[in-house]
């Protein structure tokens, strides 16, 4: 086949996958509905953490929120800040550069192979040189959309491969690794947050089956006064090939009080998966992940680890890189299941920008020129309501900081 050919065949089939994934109503149905509820979430998140920075606030229609004080001025976009130039998201979006970046700086990932739909042939012969992988996109989506874990067998990679190239035609898969999910969290080169991040589970009532406790967990998602997670528990691939490892079937009806993992990837479990552990955090491995942030030039940034014992050594055996997000979601700090031990993430980054002027505008409203004092303490910043208990750890991010 001429390369010609060969380009207009990978267009059609494009095509074709993105017309199913837009042909498929309910999953549609289901996107608009949680993007409803992300807004919602991140508009009453920014509405306190201003009210606890005693800054001005102001939502527009183009989804971006205006926040003020003592003359500097920066818009957020639900997670998204005024920190990083539009090139480095690009370059750390591209998971495969950042693979080979990560590689030339000697840094610790998975093995893995770029590649299309149309050579996917390649990809299943690297799924022979190893026990299971993981199929994503290269880049064009976030939150785990497009990613399939657990694939043993030609035909899984080639589902998930189809199911990849619906955001992106290069793709990569994968090795799949062993051990906890862990994101720790660095803002100008300093470590403030270190999250685990559990696989969703759902707990049985001797009665109803995997399917209806699914679908049970996300009607709490969508309908509970106080937010539980952003995104829907999702019967996909990597469910089913979690619950075929597993010997598990959608149709199984757990024991009473039974809690049942129903998948690998952690991007769609909730608050009750999601565990604050930054004390935990060994030294070595902050040290590491921040010089990486540092060499990289990356303002605020999540590095996604899997890692044995997050107590334990910075070191292939016991940990690898899996990402570097440019954009993490704050929500994963807030929404945990030990507020008490939460870190004051947001208060700290936005208090920072302002006071210092960074990833802001001198235009807005103004009271005067910059104080240039440093941090509130703790005891200012008023807690998140329902999120965080009594305040040392709250003085632990501001601390940790350095600032």
């Amino acid at each position: 086949m001429s390369l010609p050919t060969r380009q207009i065949a990978g267009q059609l089939r494009r095509a074709w996958y993105r017309f199913l994934f837009f042909a498929d109503l309910p999953s549609l149905i289901r996107i608009l509905r949680y993007r409803k509820i992300r807004a919602a979430y991140y508009q009453n998140f920014w509405n306190q953490i201003a009210k606890n920075l005693k800054a001005n606030i102001v939502h527009n229609d183009h989804g971006f929120t205006r926040i003020s004080r003592d003359g500097s001025t920066t818009f957020v976009n639900q997670s998204l800040l005024m920190l990083e130039d539009h090139l480095t998201l690009k370059i750390m979006g591209d998971k495969s550069l950042t693979y080979s970046l990560l590689d030339q700086a000697g840094y610790p990932t998975a093995r893995y192979l770029k590649f299309t739909i149309g050579d996917v042939g390649r990809a299943v012969d690297f799924l022979k040189r190893e026990n299971s992988v993981v199929v994503k996109p290269v880049s064009g989506t976030g939150g785990g959309r497009g990613v399939t874990t657990g694939i043993k067998s030609a035909s899984e990679l080639i589902l998930a491969a189809r199911k990849a190239s619906r955001f992106d035609s290069n793709l990569l898969v994968e090795e799949q690794l062993q051990g906890g999910s862990y994101r720790l969290l660095f803002f100008m080169g300093k470590f403030i947050d270190a999250i685990r991040r559990d696989p969703p589970v759902v707990v049985g009532d001797g009665q109803s089956s995997l399917r209806q406790l699914i679908a049970r967990e996300n009607k709490l998602r969508e309908n509970q006064p106080s937010t539980r997670a952003l995104s829907p528990l999702v019967i996909d691939a990597d469910a089913r090939n979690w619950m075929k490892d597993n010997a598990m079937r959608l149709s199984d009806v757990p024991a009473s009080g039974k809690t049942v993992q129903v998948k690998r990837a952690v991007n769609e479990n909730d608050s009750s998966g999601n565990w604050n552990v930054t004390a935990q955090v060994n030294a070595q491995i902050i040290e590491k992940c921040a010089e990486l942030v540092q060499r990289l030039g990356v303002e605020f940034a999540g590095v996604d680890l899997i890692c044995d014992d997050i107590s334990g050594p910075f070191h292939p055996d016991n940990c690898r890189i899996g990402e570097i997000n440019t954009t993490p979601g704050l929500h994963h700090h807030y929404l945990i299941a030990n507020p008490d031990e939460g870190n004051l993430v947001a208060e700290t980054v936005l208090e920072h920008m302002l006071t210092r002027g960074i990833g802001t505008m001198t235009i807005g409203e103004s009271n005067g020129k910059p104080n240039g004092v440093g941090f509130r303490s703790a005891a200012e910043i008023k807690r998140f309501p329902g999120t965080f208990g009594p305040g040392a750890k709250g003085s632990a991010a501001t601390d940790s900081v350095g600032y």
